[in-house]
This record gives structure tokens, C-alpha cells and sequence, in this order.
């Protein structure tokens, strides 16, 4: 049967795993907070990118269609010279000039094309965008009524737990309070340590029969190994 010690020991270890449980769920609802707020931040970036690359795509589109527009009145004035070429010379030469603006003009309505296709496309995505931006910020908003609606409850727990750990580390003995201070600064509810067929479940260290003999008749032992209070279960 474990001693009184060991069962004191056993309740302060839970009572630490509890605290250290309530104290993380605390410190992980501004995580969350920040970190969907962070989505909400890169969402609306890429919201921002998204349209400027439709104001770019429009920029290529209406100059495609001011070349088109300028490459037509090339070739209405070419046509006009071809009615009054004096000679059959200059005729082929400014027939060749037509043709060759018809193939230009050609590749500019494919290009102005193209760049309607770009418009249309980078405002499709602008809408997937705002649409997944919506759902980040109602995330966000989520997280932080979620956490504002747990705080005080988790602020309470705490404040209950710290009472109860400290009636419950009444079982460390008086010379032991400095040493026992020290461990729990450094190692929070893994202050302590429960034995497992003789070896110290923090760092499998077996402990010594004479550390046995002392922690079944109550005295507050440390692990060789790793320092922890030792309690049998």
C-alpha cells in the first residue's frame, strides 16, 4: 500500500497535469486568434494582388484594341492609296502593305482576345478569392468568441487548481520546499514522477532498493536520475 506520502504526491501530480491543461488551453486561444487573423491578413492580400492583375489584364486588353483600332485605319488608308496608284509598281508594293497589315491586325485580335479571356479568368478567381476570404474572416471570428466565451471559465479553473495545489503541497516536508520549488519552476507538472515497476517513469532510471524502502515509509525522494519527486502509485 502506498504511503501517505506517495498518495499526496499522486493527488499533486494531477492536480499539476490539470493545471498545466487549463493553463495551455488559456495560451492557445490568442494562438488561435492570431493565427486566423493572420489567414484574414494573407487572404485579403491576395485579394488586393488579384485585382490588381485584373486591372492589368484590362490595361492589355484595351491597348490590344487600340492597336487593332489603329492598324484598321492603317489599312482603310492603304486601301485608299491602292485606288490611286499611278503605276502598276507602286500597286503590288502597297498590295503587299496590306496584306502585311491583315496579318498584323490578325495576331492584334488574337492578342486583344486572349487578353478578354485573361479578364474574364482573373475575375472568376477574384471570386473564389473573396469567397474563401469571407469564410477566413468568419473563422477568425469564430476563434475569437470561442475564446472570449472560455476565458473566464479557464480563468476560474485556473484559479481553483493553483488553491488546491497549494493545499496539496502541504505534503512536501518543510526542509524539501526550496527543492521542490526549484523542480516545479523547471518542470511544471512533470515535477513529478510515477513509478513503474520500480523505474522512474520520467527517465526509466531504476531506482535503488534502499530509494524504495525510503518512499514506501514516506520520505520525500528525488530520482537519482533526473531529479524528479518519485510516488508510488
Amino acid at each position: 500500500m502506498a504511503s501517505e506520502t506517495s498518495a499526496g504526491l499522486k493527488v499533486l501530480h494531477g492536480l499539476l497535469q490539470q493545471l498545466a491543461e487549463a493553463e495551455a488551453g488559456l495560451a492557445d486561444g490568442p494562438r488561435r486568434v492570431a493565427a486566423a487573423d493572420r489567414q484574414v491578413t494573407a487572404g485579403e492580400q491576395q485579394a488586393e494582388q488579384q485585382k490588381q492583375a485584373i486591372r492589368d489584364a484590362k490595361r492589355s486588353a484595351d491597348e490590344a484594341n487600340l492597336r487593332l483600332r489603329s492598324k484598321e485605319a492603317e489599312i482603310l488608308k492603304l486601301e485608299g492609296q491602292l485606288n490611286t496608284a499611278s503605276t502598276n509598281k507602286e500597286y503590288d508594293i502597297i498590295k503587299g502593305q496590306i496584306v502585311n497589315a491583315k496579318k498584323d491586325r490578325g495576331d492584334i485580335e488574337e492578342a486583344g482576345l486572349l487578353g478578354l479571356e485573361a479578364v474574364d479568368e482573373a475575375q472568376r478567381r477574384l471570386k473564389e478569392l473573396e469567397s474563401e476570404l469571407q469564410k477566413r474572416r468568419q473563422q477568425a471570428q469564430a476563434a475569437k468568441s470561442d475564446y472570449e466565451a472560455q476565458k473566464p471559465k479557464l480563468q476560474a479553473e485556473i484559479e481553483a487548481l493553483q488553491t488546491q495545489i497549494s493545499e496539496a503541497e502541504k505534503v512536501v516536508p518543510g526542509s524539501e520546499l526550496a527543492t521542490w520549488r526549484r523542480l516545479r519552476a523547471a518542470h511544471g507538472a512533470a515535477a513529478v514522477s510515477c513509478l513503474e515497476d520500480d523505474f522512474c517513469s520520467a527517465c526509466s532510471t531504476r531506482v535503488t532498493a534502499q530509494d524504495m524502502v525510503r518512499i514506501r515509509t514516506g520520505v520525500f525522494v528525488i530520482c537519482r536520475g533526473c531529479g524528479r519527486a518519485m510516488y508510488e502509485a
